[in-house]
């Protein structure tokens, strides 16, 4: 019942099309956005499936993704929730997405600013992870908690004043497997009560490269200085200069746990957020989870 019920309510609306320049436009730009990055920076335990490149079809993951009875249901019951909000028209999905086959899309006549605000006041106690935007800030996402599960909001900006908004659930054996990826055994060398950003978890803010034997290269992605680390030593070099870090970084051979206050070396900002903390790097922002063992 709950099902036809709210399944009903959107096919009401005969789904529209795009124009084929809008579907490139928005395939690209979610393209840049995964919400894996968006679920697995803001909450460990949830992950979302990550748009697929805009010019072939999606492919199969290669391990198992199960969607859960009623991820359907979930997505539909959401999109109304937010079509409500936003006053979104229902489109087809662009094919070059890699959504569930529930997914809602809607066009609206809007600026993401403006989007994030209504949407973040519309799920205000359900947020999971605060919005997560692009670089250049024509992209963002949203986790929310919907029900017993966890979807996300996904906004493509299609021009200065239209906004393409995908809604969909988050599947749960992808969500298991990164609890695991994202939770490593404390390596030696942790102080315990401190905070850590994994390597991973900064995708999209600061590029992190091994340069081998415990060593790496940090980068903001806005530019700036680099900032050279090494495992298990508080003193790093920052451009041509030196810098000492309140805590050392430390590596396990596989991730790199970076002391997150260190991120402040790099020009970026930690502010407290509803669910861990929004780290700014330049124009690019995350909502982030901080380790602590």
């Amino acid at each position: 019942m709950f099902e036809r019920s709210h399944l009903s309510k959107l096919r009401l609306q005969r789904p529209g099309a795009l124009p084929s320049s809008f579907v490139l436009r928005a395939t690209l730009a979610l393209s840049l956005l995964s919400p894996v990055a968006a679920a697995q920076t803001a909450a460990p335990a949830q992950t979302t499936p990550a748009p697929a490149a805009p010019a072939s079809t999606p492919a199969a993951p290669k391990s198992a993704v199960t969607t859960l009875p009623g991820s359907s249901n979930v997505a539909s019951a959401l999109g109304i929730e937010v079509s409500g909000t936003v006053k979104g028209r229902l489109v087809s999905c662009p094919k070059g997405l890699k959504v569930n086959s529930g997914a809602v899309c809607l066009y609206t006549q809007n600026t993401l600013p403006i989007l994030r605000s209504l949407l973040r006041g519309k799920f205000n106690g359900r947020i999971v992870s605060d919005w997560k935007t692009g670089a250049a800030e024509k992209t963002a996402s949203l986790l929310v908690k919907a029900g017993t599960q966890n979807a996300y909001v996904l906004l493509a900006q299609l021009s200065a004043t239209e906004t393409l908004v995908v809604v969909d659930s988050v599947p749960q054996v992808a969500s298991t497997a990164a609890t695991t990826a994202a939770r490593p055994t404390m390596p030696a060398g942790i102080v315990k009560g401190e905070r850590y950003v994994l390597d991973s978890d900064l995708r999209g803010l600061v590029n992190v490269a091994s340069l081998g034997a415990g060593s790496y290269r940090m980068a903001s992605v806005s530019g700036g200085q680099v900032l050279g680390v090494t495992s298990g030593k508080k003193s790093a070099t920052l451009g041509s200069g030196s810098v000492e870090l309140a805590q050392a970084p430390v590596s396990d051979g596989r991730n790199l746990l970076f002391p997150l206050d260190g991120l402040r070396a790099l020009g970026c900002t930690v502010t407290p957020a509803q669910v861990g903390v929004t780290v700014g790097c330049g124009s690019a922002s995350a909502n982030i989870r901080p380790i602590v063992f």
